[in-house]
């Protein structure tokens, strides 16, 4: 069974062994083809779990391309996200869709993000992208379909790496329990993560013998064989009272030469782009395809790739409030700012923190792209007191607390979503609760992540640490505050996160700029300058005397640059005064400077690149519990509106969702304008 006709019963098409492997080499070039246009994603994992990709879509899996929601079809869950390229050209080449649209992976508004996302494409029977989730999922559709006494059967797809999560086995724990024989685990078992190779980082073998031991029916083969992958799948549907689990061997990048068993192609598209030894055009060669992809087809390709995306970008600037000049970043010979990631300054303070024999600092699969490496990077004697946790957050952090309850300050990190948010419980009982030293680094925050989609977007993480007991939490502006808030949280003792971005953001401050920890900065425009952080004077707000301003924007993040060049716009278009109060330090907060604020321009405008109010309502908070109302105020806030992320590059992403200058403006003068009203 496979392809069907769910009306019917007829199978739609049935693919022999050899046609089988040639749509695998049809697959592999579209996945490509996607990745390098998107200049993003993951070569090789998408590469490694082709074959068994196209075996379980077009052979095994009983599914109904013109009738996705049918009742009787079976279930495939991607809990290894990160290889939705392979399920987007699988779902292509079954006839969910033109497989040609793959091409616009990870544009904006394609539905092809970075992460699958079940409400974007049809086929898609699960929202994912945090490892370690979907086997559970699995579970339970597999118990649901025992409940109901119905034959369709649940496939999951998981990596070697993310082995390592421990809700994998519960999920395993319970499978075997409930003898679930109409479920099939997947691993894709390519020996590498994005640190290095599996067993180096956090080992997870012998995985045969630990499936077997928790009662489960266990094939190991090759997963780039495609007779061998079909007899697999077909000998586990004859497999009664027990669960099984696929364990195909296969390589990582399989396929493209230059990807093949190489780390380092984890997140990467070719490093040559179209052309080149490591590229678009070695690639298809190497997967035997290069003849059905010509010049003049690709050329068709990109074109078509590239209008689809100026239409995108034509909508995006018709919806972005205009004035009479461009106040576009850099878009002028004068107010230049410098582009640097916030992530960046937090890495070179753990470089100096690092040189205290009492920090410890953990890896979680993805440290060079947080630069928590950067702890030992240019320092090999710190080695011994930097360790690998793998893909596992949860026991990340309780070991952290084990070292903290020592006397040792630790330093964890990874994804916002993933280390504030998959352990909070671990967080607050163990870390917050016992107030232990251990410093979380919140990075990726935001959506200006980019094309890895909301699955990677931290946009919940203020609230979710800020009201936490003992907790403290820092949000720096640009890298430069980064680097001064890591040592000054360093210093603090007790729980603590900063939160950070990940692309290249305006830099607003200087070295020189004054920085107290737990006290706000005023920042007020003071005329064009040639470099854009010149154009601005920073005080400590303690010290700050009112120039009777209309309003105060009080931003935190990455949005105090965007508030900086909203003061820029508001003088010079509607002279507008704008008082910036930069929150670094959200916890403890500086609730004075914030009060000073209100009595002195009645106007408050927060900003966040995070879900309205979770900063907004803090400051509301502190506001309403500490003003003596003696004066009126007018408030508003600027943030994500309930709304999850999309794929798409991190100033598309701004501008779509309202996070720049240009919408700030707006709200502020309408406001302004309430104001003078009254």
């Amino acid at each position: 069974m496979s392809l069907m006709n769910s009306k019917t019963g007829e199978v739609r098409k049935e693919y022999s062994l050899q046609e089988l492997i040639e749509k695998t080499k049809e697959m592999r070039a579209w996945a490509m083809i996607g990745i390098t246009l998107a200049k993003s994603g993951h070569t090789g994992g998408t590469m490694s779990i082709m074959d068994i990709t196209s075996a379980l879509y077009l052979k095994i899996m009983s599914h109904d391309p013109e009738n996705p929601e049918w009742d009787g079809r079976d279930r495939a869950f991607w809990s290894t996200g990160h290889k939705a390229p392979a399920l987007y050209v699988a779902l292509g080449a079954s006839g969910y869709y033109d497989i040609e649209g793959t091409a616009k992976l990870r544009k904006l508004w394609s539905g092809f993000e970075g992460h699958p996302n079940r409400f974007k494409l049809p086929g898609i029977e699960i929202s994912s992208g945090s490892l370690g989730q979907g086997l559970g999922i699995a579970v339970g559709c597999a118990m649901n379909a025992k409940l109901e006494k119905k034959d369709y059967r649940i496939y999951c797809i998981m990596g070697d790496g993310e082995q390592q999560e421990g809700s994998v086995w519960e999920a395993v724990m319970s499978a075997a329990h409930y003898k679930l024989d109409n479920l099939v685990a997947i691993v894709d078992r390519n020996k590498l993560q994005i640190d290095g190779k599996v067993a180096d980082v956090m080992n997870v073998e012998p995985l045969e013998d630990k499936y077997r031991s928790f009662g489960w029916n266990v094939i190991i083969t090759d997963g780039h064989d495609m007779q061998n992958i079909v007899d697999a799948f077909e000998k586990a549907k004859t497999v009664k009272g027990e669960p099984t689990v696929i364990i195909f061997n296969t390589v990582k990048g399989k396929c493209v030469s230059f990807a093949e068993n190489v780390a380092g192609y984890h997140g990467v598209p070719p490093k040559h782009g179209r052309c080149g030894d490591e590229s678009l055009e070695t690639a298809l060669k190497t997967i035997g395809i290069a003849d059905k992809f010509p010049k003049e087809r690709l050329d068709q390709i990109f074109s078509s790739v590239d209008e689809y995306h100026k239409k995108v970008l034509k909508k995006i600037e018709a919806a972005l409030p205009k004035f009479k000049k461009n106040y576009w970043w850099n878009a002028d010979a004068m107010m230049k700012a410098e582009m640097d990631p916030t992530r960046f300054g937090f890495g070179k303070a753990l470089q100096v923190l690092g040189g205290d024999t009492k920090m410890i600092a953990y890896g979680s699969d993805i440290t060079s792209s947080i630069k928590m490496d950067d702890f030992y990077k240019d320092h090999p004697e710190r080695k011994n007191r930097f360790f690998s946790m793998g893909i596992a957050e949860q026991n990340m952090t309780v070991v952290a607390a084990g070292f903290a309850k020592e006397g040792k300050t630790c330093f964890i990190g990874s994804y916002g979503v993933f280390v504030t948010g998959r352990n909070w419980d671990q967080i607050r009982t163990t870390l917050c609760y016992n107030n232990l030293d251990v410093k979380i680094a919140s990075a990726h925050a935001g959506i200006s992540v980019g094309a890895d989609g909301a699955t990677h977007q931290a946009l919940e993480e203020i609230a979710l640490m800020a009201y936490l007991p003992n907790m403290t939490l820092v949000s720096p502006c640009d890298s430069i505050e980064a680097e001064k808030a890591t040592l000054a949280m360093a210093r603090v003792k007790g729980p603590s996160c900063i939160r950070y971005a990940r692309e290249a953001t305006p830099v607003g401050t200087k070295s020189d700029t004054p920085y107290k920890f737990g006290f706000a900065n005023v920042i007020r425009f003071r005329g064009v300058k040639e470099k854009f952080a010149d154009a601005f004077e920073i005080k400590l707000a303690e010290k700050y005397k009112s120039e009777k301003e209309h309003l105060t924007i009080i931003a935190t993040g990455t949005l105090v640059t965007e508030a900086m060049r909203a003061a820029w716009i508001l003088k010079e278009q509607f002279r507008i005064e704008a008082r910036i109060l930069n929150i670094h330090t959200i916890k403890p907060l500086d609730v004075k400077s914030i009060l000073k604020a209100v009595d002195e321009t009645g106007v408050i405008l927060t900003a966040e690149e995070h879900q309205t109010g979770g900063f907004g309502n803090i400051v509301a908070g502190a506001i309403a519990r500490n003003k003596k109302f003696k004066t009126p105020i007018l408030m508003d806030m600027i943030g994500m509106n309930d709304k999850f992320g999309d794929s798409g590059a991190p100033w598309e992403l701004m501008k779509t969702f309202g996070l720049t200058a240009e919408y700030f403006v707006g709200k502020a003068k309408k406001l302004v304008d309430a104001k003078k009203k009254k």
